[in-house]
């Protein structure tokens, strides 16, 4: 009797795990499935305001398509301008201004 319950209460708990690792990997397939992302989800995810998004683009940093109005922002792109970024900042070191600018 209590064999059968704790076989059982097994049971159940291996269901559950494997329905949780279904779940997961679910989530992370939609994740990687989606490629593309507009404005206002890379403002939030910079942390950029739109004019900051604009100069982006116009300096030519951050590629990107334009649909009925909508801009659209490849995800590797970003990340590509990420690393550019990264490199640029450890090679050319701006030395913070001393004293008052006029």
């Amino acid at each position: 009797m209590y064999r059968d319950f704790v076989e059982d209460l097994l049971e159940k708990q291996k269901e559950e795990i494997i329905e949780l690792i279904k779940e997961y990997f679910e989530h992370s397939n939609k994740q990687q499935e989606k490629k593309w992302i507009k404005s206002a989800q890379l403002c939030e995810i910079l942390s950029c305001s739109p004019a900051t998004l604009f100069r982006l683009r116009t300096d030519g940093m951050l590629p990107c398509s334009l649909i009925q109005g909508t801009y659209y922002y490849k995800l590797s792109d970003i990340d590509e301008m990420m690393e550019e970024g990264k490199e640029f900042n450890t090679e050319n070191k701006i030395s913070p201004l001393r004293g008052r600018v006029k």
